[in-house]
This record gives C-alpha cells, structure tokens and sequence, in this order.
C-alpha cells in the first residue's frame, strides 16, 4: 500500500462540501476541481483546505519515542 495513494476527506473552501484526494494531489501541490459546486481548490500547503483531512489532534509519532526505547533494550541483549 502507498502512502501516497491513501485518499484524504477535504472541505471545499466554497461550498463546505467533502471532497476526496488523494495524498500525492496535496503533496504536489495540485489545483482541484470540486466536484459540487466547480470551484478550484488549491492544494498547496499554504491553503488551509489542503489540511482539513488531517485531524488538529493527529499525532503520527505519539509512542514512537517509547518504542525506540524498548527497541534499543532489546538490541542490548
């Protein structure tokens, strides 16, 4: 499975209606069509729609710290 091919829920910035990209669209900086309502919604970072798929309380690396730690004990052994 790619990473880059996950697809991502966004709000159109027009119309607030959900839309579907994918991952790439937003990391390339794509300009999409809505298909609700036609408006063009940039995908460039600086457009807060590009990160309306993204949770505000998504931590991606909560745990990770703790299990490089358990990772090194091991290693240690």
């Amino acid at each position: 499975m790619d990473f880059n091919d996950q697809d991502v829920i966004i709000e159109c910035p027009t119309c607030k209606k959900e839309m579907i990209v994918k991952i790439l669209e937003i990391t390339n900086h794509h300009t999409v069509s809505c298909p609700e309502c036609g408006a063009k919604v940039d995908l460039s970072a600086n457009d807060p729609s590009a990160k309306l798929g993204i949770p505000k309380n998504y931590k991606p690396f909560e745990g990770l710290d703790d299990y490089l730690k358990e990772v090194e004990a091991k290693r240690k052994k």
